[in-house]
């Protein structure tokens, strides 16, 4: 990191908060993605593949990567951001993820060890490329420098987080395993981006004109609102929609029921009133 730069401006609360950020959308994302992978009705399979990378891609990644990003400061210069470079890296979030479940979980048939390394590739690419854009949107009085050796080590971790995060998808059957394994994905993406934030160098020149663009608290308020509202979409879903496992033991249980009444129905011997078998009182034919 270069002189003159400074990232923690807002003291370490802004970390912790971008960390519950990234831990809460992974977690949800892969809930999301989880049932993504288990259902049959392919529409369903849509909506739950299109919430799984807004919140795993756009809170989990992005929103918890811009976060720290209020504490980003150069002396001597005002910092702003470019808005279109900004939207890229939104895109590049969200756009990774769904193509990563897509690769990685395909619609027909069980997605192989191939496919599941690929799907990781993409997505690993995408959460590096994320504090990457982020930081390439900064715009000061001067200029910023990128040093590869750091630039490279955040691509391994991202790649390495990626791995867990379907890992996740695949094998994380229970809550406890997936707030666990969102946990430290949540604490990997956040070294992600300060691992690509030490590889920042700042160079200020008075002679340069001020920098134009937006503040950070004029983009992030509003999508940290959109975020929160975002994440309570999946949350409701999951909670609205039946658990496959009791749904099925219910419909056995339902025939299980049925088959007993049509059963008994046919077997169980009629009887009169007074006990007898409806039958016997019948005259037997004579000849």
């Amino acid at each position: 990191m270069g002189e003159g730069l400074e990232l923690f401006t807002m003291g370490t609360w802004v970390l912790v908060l971008a960390y519950l950020t990234s831990t809460i959308g992974v977690f949800v994302g892969v809930t999301s993605a989880r049932k993504m992978r288990t259902t049959s009705n392919s529409r369903l399979r849509s909506y739950w593949s299109v919430l799984a990378a807004l919140v795993s891609g756009g809170v989990g990644i992005w929103l918890a990567v811009f976060l720290p990003m209020v504490g980003f400061a150069v002396d001597g210069s005002a910092v702003r951001y470019d808005m279109l470079t900004i939207a890229f890296s939104m895109l590049v979030a969200v756009v990774s993820v769904f193509v990563a479940l897509a690769v990685a979980l395909p619609a027909e048939g069980s997605g192989g060890p191939g496919r599941r390394i690929a799907g990781a590739l993409v997505l690993g690419a995408g959460l590096a490329a994320v504090p990457f854009t982020i930081l390439w949107a900064v715009r000061i009085q001067g200029t910023l420098d990128f040093d590869p050796m750091w630039l490279l080590g955040a691509l391994a971790l991202a790649l390495v987080t990626a791995v867990g995060f379907m890992a996740q998808v695949e094998t994380a059957d229970t809550w406890p395993k997936r707030l666990l394994s969102s946990a430290l994905a949540g604490a990997a993406v956040i070294a992600v981006h300060f691992l690509t934030g030490a590889s920042v160098g700042v160079t200020v020149d008075p002679a340069v004109p001020a920098p134009t663009g937006i503040e950070v608290f004029s983009i992030l308020f509003p999508l940290f609102v959109v975020g929160l509202l975002l994440l309570a979409v999946p949350i409701v879903a999951v909670l609205l929609t039946p658990d496959r496992v009791a749904a099925q033991l219910e419909r056995e249980v339902d025939a299980w029921i049925a088959e007993g009444e049509g059963a008994g129905s046919t077997t169980a011997p009629a009887t009169s009133p007074s006990g007898d078998r409806a039958g016997r009182d019948v005259a037997a034919p004579t000849h």
